[in-house]
């Protein structure tokens, strides 16, 4: 189970992150250092100087994802030069956010709900739960995909992470009264979690 002190850990990592916005779908594409004098920039732009065969295939790939951007800026990290770390790379990143949400959620808790009271105070409960979960569901998956586990386990893993990712939202959703502190995080890691989802249904489909 997923606790708070084990945040830090997952905060180090969140670095990979930084062309993601926090609290929204909002993304920048990675910074590109300029060429030296000695490896003159070619002249296409500069997305190009990070491209090699195995990156075109990504950015191909993720014209396949429902969140194009999302993966697309995913794909370009260092790191990432085959679908598998493609895959696992977004897991970590959203598992970096859904604790981020999470640790928002319990210190909106901590400071009483706001003026709404009891429903807000058990609707935020119900959210920072569903984040903790969905965080232990991420790591899970990424656990079964680096030992090699069948596509049925990623999937099934997957399909309750996915679930866990809009747990907040329908809660919300059923109390028009009261308002998310948390809007853009929901909205960003539930597509965040859409494209993990595409992702491992693209692999699995491969040979």
């Amino acid at each position: 189970m997923f606790r708070f002190r084990d945040l830090a850990a997952l905060i180090l990592v969140a670095a990979s992150a930084a062309s993601l916005d926090s609290v929204g779908a909002r993304v920048v594409h990675p910074i590109v250092n300029p060429p030296t004098a000695a490896a003159p920039a070619p002249a296409s732009d500069g997305r190009r100087l990070f491209a090699t065969a195995g990156r075109d295939e990504l950015i191909a790939l993720c014209q396949q994802m429902h969140y194009k951007t999302l993966c697309t800026t995913m794909a370009m990290l260092p790191g990432v030069s085959t679908p598998e770390q493609l895959l696992d790379t977004s897991l970590r990143i959203t598992a970096v956010k859904a604790a981020m949400a999470a640790m928002k959620l319990d210190q909106a808790i901590k400071s009483g709900g706001g003026a709404e009271g009891e429903g807000m105070a058990s609707s935020l409960q119900s959210c920072r739960e569903s984040y903790a979960s969905l965080v232990d569901s991420l790591n899970s998956t990424r656990d079964t995909l680096r030992s090699g586990g069948s596509s049925a386990d990623l999937m099934s893993e997957l399909s309750a992470a996915g679930t866990f990712s809009t747990d907040c939202e329908d809660i919300f959703d059923e109390r028009p009264d009261l308002k998310s502190p948390i809007p853009g995080a929901q909205r960003h890691i539930s597509r965040l979690v859409s494209n993990c989802l595409d992702l491992a249904s693209t692999i699995k489909e491969q040979p």
